[in-house]
């Protein structure tokens, strides 16, 4: 539909209009949140409007939810983020108490009035979209730290655009297709091995979770249904692990989902090694 309208003039010129005014569309970022067994997360962001527009320095607005495996609402909670200021959040700065709770989080940084009338001066404003991306970390009891960046956004909310383009965006069908991880896992090391999968649609969806041998062939697999926002920690069995380790084959590994639930929402995967601490890495 946007295609469409975007081969008329006049429909250009009117659009233009809007994003010149501030209503430029955002999307909130969305991360895994893991506060259980020993395992801690923090959120970083920074204000990262006051870094491409120095001259207005001004605070912003964090808006941040929490939500459980279940994809229901824990809590939501606004920030302020001074210029050039950075935010780390824990579960009980969002909750207001320590929770053992897993899920999803996602933010969405509001530009303040000043910079949003100055958005316009950004090349190509007709292409133009504002995602907050931001970091998690994940630490154990022994302060082992992991860190992971923002790679996908969660699909069903738009903010600060019109109303006919927030519901056009925010309900658009999401692209599935099939995925499998590049990295290679090797048998003889792995001790530990889960597959966090979101769904960072606003449909519901099924998808089958898989673990894929040295010759392509599918060795494992569990098939996962999620509603919109919900998260799952598929666990490898053990006893699948130290049968790969017991008959040295497959030698390497790798991760599958088919299909993803939003075009790039990989998996977090957590695994262990030589008896060592927990890692964790995205897609």
């Amino acid at each position: 539909m946007l295609s469409s309208l975007s081969n008329s003039a006049t429909v250009r010129r009117a659009y233009g209009k809007v994003l010149a005014s501030g209503f430029v569309p955002r999307r909130a970022f969305a991360h895994y949140f893991m506060n259980t067994e020993g395992i801690r997360s923090r959120a970083h962001l920074q204000n990262f409007y006051s870094t491409f527009f120095p001259e207005s320095l001004t605070d912003a607005t964090a808006h941040v939810w929490l939500y459980g495996q279940d994809g229901i609402l824990i809590a939501k909670k606004d920030f302020t983020v001074p210029p050039f200021g950075q935010l780390y959040l824990e579960v009980e700065d969002i909750v207001g108490h320590d929770l053992d709770t897993e899920g999803m989080i996602f933010i969405d940084l509001e530009p303040p009035a000043a910079i949003r009338k100055q958005l316009k001066s950004i090349p190509n404003l007709q292409g133009l979209t504002v995602q907050t991306p931001f970091w998690m970390s994940y630490r154990d009891e022994h302060d082992n730290y992991m860190y992971v960046h923002s790679i996908e956004s969660y699909r069903g909310k738009v903010f600060g655009a019109v109303w006919p383009l927030r519901q056009m965006m925010s309900t658009v069908a999401p692209e599935r297709h099939p995925w499998q991880s590049w990295r290679l896992l090797d048998t003889a090391l792995l001790d530990e091995l889960q597959i966090v999968v979101m769904n960072h649609s606003h449909t519901s969806g099924t998808a089958t979770v898989g673990v894929i041998g040295d010759g392509g062939e599918r060795i494992w697999a569990e098939e996962v249904a999620l509603d919109s926002r919900q998260t799952r920690r598929v666990v490898v069995p053990s006893a699948m692990i130290e049968k790969w380790k017991s008959e040295g084959a497959p030698v390497n590994v790798r991760v599958a989902i088919d299909p993803l639930f939003t075009g790039n929402g990989k998996p977090y995967v957590i695994m262990r090694y030589g008896g060592g601490p927990w890692s964790l890495h995205h897609g």
